[in-house]
């Protein structure tokens, strides 16, 4: 860890991945994160873990596969997030992989929701170029 002295905008640690999945997470880290939960996310295009602070231990994963992400695309699917009150994403992001399989997906609280999960997969679904909408909750 960088010294405990040391004010500014960012703090780094090094660490070790053992074969038990036991990482340790710095108090220092927990404290200035606010909450004892995270959302871990592991971005697989460019290898990075990011994690977010959690009020609440909910935590739904939404990934939505598209023939082309589109801007049209994503202002509809606006649409849909909108009228189901999902207005708070934990994450999000859109990705085409060797251009033929595009995917959005993202993170979210589902006590948000206005409407039933099956009402939301079914929006999506009806979307335009969607071939698959696929949620599920997240565990620790």
């Amino acid at each position: 860890m960088m010294s405990e002295d040391y004010d500014g905008a960012t703090a780094g640690r090094v660490l070790v991945f053992d074969a038990n999945e036991n990482v340790k997470f710095p108090a220092q880290f927990k404290d200035a994160m606010g909450t004892n939960n995270g959302l871990m996310v592991l971005v697989h295009k460019d290898r990075l873990i990011k994690i977010f602070p959690l009020e609440d231990k909910e935590v739904s994963f939404l990934s939505v596969e598209i023939k082309k992400l589109t801007n049209d695309f994503l202002t509809q699917l606006s649409q849909v997030f909108k009228s189901a009150g999902l207005v708070d994403l934990l994450f999000s992001t859109g990705v085409c992989l060797r251009g033929t399989r595009c995917f959005y997906e993202c993170y979210f609280n589902p006590g948000q929701l206005t409407n039933t999960v099956d009402d939301l997969r079914n929006e999506l679904a009806a979307l335009e170029g969607v071939s698959y909408v696929h949620i599920e909750n997240v565990h620790s």
